[in-house]
């Protein structure tokens, strides 16, 4: 069955504790043929507490026209917020940008701010969905001792900016793991609040948390329906083989529709197309 990863990461540094020291275009290819991975969402990514990420441009230019990936774009909020905005502009005007990926967790945001206002508005006027990073953050368990770097932000913390912009379709990333409760009570609410099951696990170090996220991927299909889902991996932290399994032991009793919805379908519905 086609799919659609909506939660990809490339770098081209040799990596440390995760299942994949290399993470290249090269490897994400590969991955996505081994698992009929039609298309791919790289994102952008700024982590202004380690100084590190790969820019919206350097991605583009990795990316290099392959029709096998979307670009989700992001930006730096604290130190260079319109320096990032003028480029996710400049992106969404030449028609290169798919989406926006919002760094909370990660960045010092205000939530109630113009600085994500402003992103916002430019992501309504132009039919883009926003991603945002929900629940815990590996990197920072790893790095600092806790699972948020500024501020822990759950989907039920973003539920005002969900109600208040019915225009923006919202992807809540990993489940808000693990406030899984809140994130049903807010994408089961309003019908432009959808979630991934990336980064559930870090395939290297998590194989026994396995079975319950399983079990918590069923209960969301179950409560919210399997249009509210989308398939992503959050490579290299959590594998393409581990993403396929948890949605064919989660989706055993649901039907082949919408096992391609979760797969495919809703991504491909959501995703700015140009």
């Amino acid at each position: 069955m086609e799919k659609i990863d909506v939660h990809c990461h490339v770098t081209k540094r040799k990596l440390n504790g995760v299942v994949s020291e290399v993470a290249n275009i090269d490897k994400v290819l590969i991955e996505m043929k081994k698992y009929d991975i039609e298309k791919s969402v790289l994102l952008a990514s700024y982590f202004p507490h380690k100084g590190s990420g790969v820019s919206n441009f350097r991605m583009l230019d990795w990316i290099n026209g392959r029709d096998e990936f979307y670009l989700f774009g992001s930006l730096d909020f604290k130190n260079y917020f319109y320096q990032g905005y003028n480029e996710l502009e400049e992106l969404t005007n030449s028609n290169r940008l798919n989406g926006i990926k919002i760094y909370s967790t990660y960045q010092e945001i205000d939530l109630n701010g113009e600085k994500l206002t402003k992103v916002l508005e430019l992501a309504g006027k132009n039919n883009l969905p926003v991603m945002f990073h929900t629940g815990c953050s590996y990197s920072a368990l790893r790095e600092i001792g806790r699972d948020f770097v500024y501020e822990m932000v759950t989907a039920e913390n973003l539920e005002f900016i969900v109600r208040r912009h019915e225009e923006i379709n919202f992807i809540f990333s990993h489940m808000s793991k693990p406030y899984f409760d809140g994130l049903k009570s807010v994408t089961g609410k309003y019908k432009n609040a959808y979630t991934d099951m990336s980064g559930l696990i870090n395939s290297a170090e998590d194989r026994e948390d396995i079975p319950g996220n399983v079990e918590e991927i069923r209960k969301f299909l179950y409560e919210c329906g399997p249009d509210k889902l989308l398939f992503g991996t959050d490579f290299p932290v959590q594998t393409h083989e581990d993403s396929v399994y948890f949605i064919e032991e989660a989706m055993k009793s649901f039907s082949s529709e919408d096992k391609e919805k979760v797969y495919y379908g809703n991504a491909r519905r959501l995703i700015k197309q140009w």
